[in-house]
């Protein structure tokens, strides 16, 4: 029913508008309809499945199996790092030894070079005037009596 006010002026034109094809929108609703349906089936009858006694225990042995090899492999890991760290302490300390090895031969090679200066000039001193025919000695004075 359409309600024209008497008092105001006549319409000029009336448009009715028709909506035809509205088929497209129920297609696409019932095929979102039955996507659902079967997902809920689908969830129905998978999630129905329980794991049995037997499975949860194997997993359960897989799983300690897993951790142990993790295990063992970390601790493989720590000891060739440990192994690493002693070798490079085991060199270094090799490398000081060596080095003061070589200061302490250095330095007993320089006192004995230093002896045997020594020891040479004490012969020098101990030997007597005439024992070198090159060496002129002056004659010696005679001491002064008090």
């Amino acid at each position: 029913m359409t309600y024209v006010d008497p008092q105001g002026p006549p319409p000029e034109r009336v448009v009715h508008v028709r909506r035809e094809g509205g088929a497209t929108g129920w297609f696409v609703a019932g095929a979102v309809a039955i996507v659902a349906v079967v997902a809920i089936a689908f969830m129905l009858t998978v999630g129905a499945r329980t794991p049995t006694d037997d499975q949860i225990a194997q997993a359960q042995e897989q799983g300690r199996a897993a951790a142990v090899a993790e295990t063992a492999q970390t601790g493989a890991a720590q000891a060739t790092i440990v192994a690493q760290q002693a070798a490079r302490d085991a060199s270094a300390a090799a490398d000081s030894a060596r080095r003061s090895t070589e200061a302490t031969a250095a330095n007993a090679a320089q006192s004995a070079r230093d002896a045997s200066a020594r020891a040479a000039l004490s012969r020098d001193d101990t030997l007597a005037p005439s024992a070198d025919p090159n060496i002129q000695t002056p004659p010696a004075q005679p001491q002064p009596v008090n």
